[in-house]
């Protein structure tokens, strides 16, 4: 005996369908190799935090775990190194008619955590550790 479903398969959402007409036509004419363009990429996620990752994957065609990748927050796309970090040596900034106030160092990392140190009375070698404990540790 034959099986049956009992439930109709659901329509797309018109985003999706939409989108996946923009792929449909940029697969067709794309050079044969080249990449997802990222505006498509971005569109993509866009609906799959919407929609769902299964059935925004499922409607675009595209691989789950590719898409899945690409919404996880602070995670570069496969493929791409991690950029390393920049030095960028300041010149000292004059203190202000006062003395501004003294004893203040405040760290920010690329992720946005922040060390706001406020001693007066300590040295620079009295703050080094405290520093490179701040970053070493990833936010």
């Amino acid at each position: 005996m034959a099986k049956t479903s009992t439930t109709a398969p659901r329509a797309a959402p018109s985003g999706l369908h939409r989108l996946a007409q923009r792929f449909k036509i940029w697969r067709a004419t794309r050079p044969r190799g080249q990449r997802i363009p990222a505006a498509l990429w971005q569109a993509a996620t866009d609906l799959a935090r919407s929609h769902g990752v299964n059935p925004t994957a499922g409607a675009l065609k595209l691989s789950y775990d590719d898409l899945q990748r690409r919404l996880q927050p602070g995670r570069a796309p496969r493929g791409g190194r991690p950029r390393s970090p920049v030095f960028v040596e300041l010149p000292p900034v004059p203190l202000p008619p006062g003395g501004g106030e003294r004893g203040t160092v405040e760290l920010v990392q690329a992720s946005g955590a922040r060390l706001i140190l406020r001693v007066p009375d300590a040295s620079p070698t009295d703050l080094l550790p405290l520093v490179r404990l701040f970053l070493r540790h990833r936010a």
